[in-house]
């Protein structure tokens, strides 16, 4: 078995869509990768294909078997269909049984042939929590019964560490070799395992003919290795309304006597040859060049492309490095007029709208215009938080505490690179924090800040939990609270919100990840 990290947005991205601006920030330069094809991860020949797609589509599909395992626990949770007409995928809720048991639940295959063109299983899973929560998806065969479970036999097991849930539901794609099976008919079965644990998604089931051996490196990069002086086009070639700042990309594969032909690419690109970050993963039908966005001028940047196919990734690739012209726009001057004001107090807090604070600010009327601004927060003017980056002059902060003190800073950036030496102004919002606000809220968080688990003190059942990043974009949903605990431990350093619902309302408190 071979594990490929698709680098998606969520585990409701189907492949088979346009896949455009998979987004990653590279010590807060937005890098984008376009990749502009029809995407169809087509491994050799697929013989067996199971998208669960289709306008209205019955679930379970025609020929598949969705039911519960023998020992009779968890009947109140089965994999059902997820997702929206007509995009769908399967998944299985998690459900609590017999304390040191654990609950089984089955979907299974009609019956497939196995031969020399297709002996591979290939699909994408996810579970959808950060978080470990001791689930496991079991990937079993029978040969002879699509229901007797005693005749299966297990042939992969993916822990919820494997499936790779580092970044709130992000699909992980990943093959099994059935060639013992060969000249066989099999049903394959996707058994979730769990008591009380994680939901686990899963879709695009294929079985193909599996590749001989792996492929060899990508060659011919575009830019040419240690080329310098790569122009980066700043026009607005994807219509967003901000420059793209943007890179053409392209390689060729292996065509040495005797390689193989990889089935797809996985991406990486950085600003330091040991930390290259994955862009994602493109089909090898792909289009070359393509267009990655967001880079900055008179910067290094490293890139490696990984070629692979189902018989794995290829060995020795290269890291190939470039840097991009001088340019004439510098980094922009820093930004004015605070809104708060510097040394503002009784800042009106917005309760009617998760307890927010407006704030906005204005470009400097000297120096190259910014594209974007990075917002900085916190309760110390030397340990400011970065809440993330946004392309308007204003933003609403939800979360804010009453009775107290904020440091801020803006950091307006543009191709030219970032502007970190602008002020760090202060304000101290509204009121004052007293026994009753602290009897009205719904929860309090300990400890906070915190490294790894957060401990929620609530007298209320949470019907569900919502992280945020301190620029209200949702980082995860349907977070899995355990025992009132939520492991934060994957998320990086910052301030984030989470917010709490309950029968009798919902409550959203600030929390800071050391």
């Amino acid at each position: 078995m071979s594990i490929i990290v698709k680098q998606l947005t969520s585990p409701f991205f189907e492949i088979w869509l346009y896949l455009a601006e998979i987004i990653k920030l590279l010590d807060m330069k937005k890098i984008t990768l376009i990749l502009m094809a029809l995407v169809s991860f087509n491994f050799g020949s697929a013989q067996y294909l199971e998208d669960f797609n289709g306008t209205g589509a019955a679930f379970p599909p025609a020929g598949w078997a969705v039911y519960n395992g023998a020992n009779g626990l968890g009947t109140t949770v089965q994999w059902a269909q997820a997702g929206t007409d007509p995009e769908f995928r399967a998944q299985c809720l998690w459900e609590a049984v017999t304390a040191g048991q654990t609950a089984e639940d089955w979907i299974v295959s009609p019956l497939i042939p196995i031969n020399s063109t297709q002996n591979v299983l290939l699909f994408d899973a996810t579970d959808l929590n950060q978080g470990d929560f001791g689930s496991e998806l079991s990937i079993r065969i029978s040969t002879t019964s699509q229901t007797d479970t005693t005749s299966f036999v297990e042939v992969e097991n993916l822990t919820e560490a494997e499936l790779g849930n580092n970044a709130s539901a992000v699909f992980t794609s990943f093959n099994v070799n059935l060639a013992s099976y060969l000249n066989q008919s099999v049903y394959i079965a996707f058994v979730h395992v769990q008591n009380d644990g994680d939901a686990i998604t899963f879709d695009n089931v294929e079985v193909v003919q599996g590749a001989a051996n792996a492929p060899g490196p990508a060659t011919t990069p575009t830019p040419a290795d240690m080329a310098t002086g790569v122009i980066v086009d700043t026009n607005d070639n994807d219509a967003d309304g901000s420059p793209d700042n943007s890179i053409l990309f392209a390689w060729a594969p292996d065509n040495s006597l005797g390689s193989v032909a990889p089935d797809e690419y996985e991406i990486l690109l950085g600003d330091s040859p040991t930390t290259l970050v994955s862009l994602g993963t493109a089909p090898a039908t792909i289009t070359l060049p393509i267009s990655i966005n967001g880079f900055l001028y008179n910067t290094t940047y490293y890139w490696q492309v990984i070629p692979k196919n189902t018989a794995g990734s290829a060995a020795n690739n290269p890291v190939w490095s470039f840097t991009t012209e001088a340019g004439s726009i510098n980094a922009p001057d820093a930004v004015t007029t605070p809104t708060p004001a510097d040394m503002a107090t009784n800042v009106v807090i917005d309760t009617a709208n998760s307890d927010a604070v407006a704030f906005a600010w204005a470009d400097a009327t000297t120096g190259d215009a910014p594209e974007s601004y990075v917002f900085l927060l916190g309760d110390s003017p030397t340990t400011l938080n970065t809440l993330g980056t946004t392309a308007n002059a204003s933003v609403n902060i939800t979360g804010m505490l009453t009775g107290t003190t904020y440091y801020w800073q803006i950091q307006p950036r543009n191709v030219g690179g970032t502007n970190t030496t602008g002020p760090v102004w202060q304000f101290t919002t509204e009121g004052t924090a007293s026994v009753d606000d602290q009897i009205a809220n719904l929860f309090t968080l300990s400890p906070n800040p915190a490294t790894d688990v957060l401990n929620i003190q609530i007298d209320e059942v949470i019907t569900n939990a919502t992280i945020y990043n301190g620029l209200g974009q949702v980082i995860s949903e349907n977070v899995k609270s355990n025992n009132n605990q939520i492991n934060i431990n994957t998320l990086s350093a910052g301030l984030y919100l989470l917010k709490l619902d309950t029968d009798n309302g919902s409550q959203t408190v600030q929390f800071i990840k050391k």
